[in-house]
């Protein structure tokens, strides 16, 4: 193979001079003299190991390591080398994912709200997850330890929590689910009767609960927030609620808090009649016919 010149090789390949001495300062390729020539040129041995180097470096392996590969070629140390690189790549690779899973529930957040400021970003529950994380750690070439990813991933799950109301009702859980949808302005999702339910799964229930509600949501707000479970009980394990438990809805204005009371009201027991209180411009308190104890508010 003929001789090339730095340039030649610069150009055949896509490297920069500059990086292509940085390799020799650092032994990885050599290059000869040629007598009676003016520039320094790569043989075929050297290019042969220059095209290693390259390869290497696309895998990120770092220079100091493909010195002991190409000084030391046998494979067990090459395997060892590659699994070390291995483990720093899926410690990234988990970084990376959660720093996504933060700016995905960032996201989440603002498309909530109508003005989009940056004081999202100065929160004690941001900050409880970013703070774990390293402030270059997108930075390919800095390495975050785990016990940093552990920490942020901890508090994102924190974060990811979402609890839920479920609503248990005697047979008549169609009737509260038509209250409902009437009071809020919403629809129930996914209404799941006993009857919908194959036999084929060997599930049986009694003729007289084939219209009972198995399962269904009722969405009280944006994304999962206000999510409330509903369904009914088999006749022999009634339900009843205790004056100690309510389900807690702030509504979008005082009208919807108003409206909401009205119709639960009826047949059931005023606790707080629609009021203006120092914490709320509208709150109400009502036990409706189904037994169920409801605080509705607009802030």
């Amino acid at each position: 193979m003929e001789l090339q010149t730095i340039s030649m090789v610069s150009k055949e390949h896509g490297i920069s001079t500059r990086m292509l001495r940085y390799y020799e300062q650092n032994g990885l390729i050599k290059s000869t003299k040629k007598e009676g020539y003016s520039y320094r040129v790569y043989d075929e041995a050297n290019l042969k190991r220059l095209k290693q180097v390259i390869i290497l470096r696309k895998l990120q392996i770092p220079i100091k390591q493909i010195c002991v590969i190409l000084e030391n070629p046998d494979a067990v140390t090459i395997v060892e080398i590659f699994k070390n690189n291995l483990q720093e790549l899926d410690s990234e690779i988990t970084a990376l994912s959660t720093i996504r899973r933060i700016l995905d529930s960032f996201i989440s957040e603002l498309e909530t709200v109508a003005n989009v400021n940056l004081n999202i970003l100065s929160g004690d529950s941001v900050l409880e997850l970013a703070g774990s994380l390293s402030l270059v750690q997108k930075n390919i070439k800095e390495r975050t330890t785990m016990n940093e990813l552990n920490q942020a991933a901890k508090a994102l799950d924190k974060r990811n929590v979402k609890v839920r109301v479920e609503l248990a009702f005697n047979g008549n859980c169609s009737e509260a689910i038509a209250m409902y949808e009437k009071a809020f302005g919403v629809k129930a999702d996914g209404i799941l009767k006993y009857k919908d339910v194959s036999s084929e799964d060997g599930s049986h229930y009694p003729k007289e609960t084939e219209n009972f509600v198995m399962h269904t949501w009722l969405k009280i707000g944006n994304d999962n927030v206000g999510e409330i479970g509903m369904h009914d009980r088999m006749p022999d394990k009634n339900c009843s609620y205790g004056d100690g438990v309510s389900v807690s809805v702030e509504l979008a204005s005082a009208d919807a808090v108003r409206t909401a009371f009205d119709i639960l009201k009826e047949g059931g027991v005023i606790g707080v009649a629609p009021e203006s209180v120092f914490f709320s411009e509208c709150y109400c308190e009502v036990r409706d016919r189904f037994g169920v104890n409801w605080i509705m508010m607009y802030n």
